[in-house]
């Protein structure tokens, strides 16, 4: 799949709200609409010059318990002021970096942080896919976009 499609793809998010944020270890996924973001890069989330949250702030936790991290701590703590934010603009690079602006003055931030993997397979960055509403056994789910260090790969 190439970069122009993507970036088409990616766009479809402009006029829809961010529903909700969520994270899970290391990743924080996003949910605008019918769409569905799920980014394991650096991403980072930024209001009023400040930076709120970024997804290595995982790594600064009590070694004891999974949650006990600025990552958890900081999307509890700004939630409320990300969320609900209506998209007005999504740039992407030829890199696959993503910029996107809401109209609540959040900027989400999700750049390809590995570079060609050497010794070991490409890193997975991020997902983006579109949500089934109703998902049975038998029904094919829609495919994901998936963006690697220098690919991009459809799953379906």
């Amino acid at each position: 799949m190439s970069f122009i499609k993507l970036e088409k793809l990616i766009k479809n998010i402009v006029g829809l709200k961010l529903n909700a944020i969520r994270c899970t270890c290391e990743m924080l996924m996003f949910d605008f609409g019918q769409y569905s973001l799920h980014a394991q890069c650096l991403t980072r989330i930024i209001k009023d010059d400040d930076i709120l949250l970024t997804t290595f702030d995982y790594q600064s936790w009590d070694g004891k318990n999974e949650k006990n991290n600025d990552e958890y701590y900081n999307l509890t703590k700004y939630k409320s002021e990300i969320e609900s934010g209506k998209v007005l603009a999504v740039e992407m690079n030829p890199l696959c970096d993503v910029i996107i602006t809401l109209d609540n003055g959040v900027i989400i931030q999700i750049f390809i942080q590995n570079s060609y993997a050497h010794y070991d397979k490409e890193s997975e960055q991020y997902r983006f896919f579109e949500t089934a509403d109703n998902e049975t056994e038998d029904e094919k789910l829609p495919p994901h976009y998936v963006v690697y260090s220098k690919h991009i790969e459809i799953h379906s």
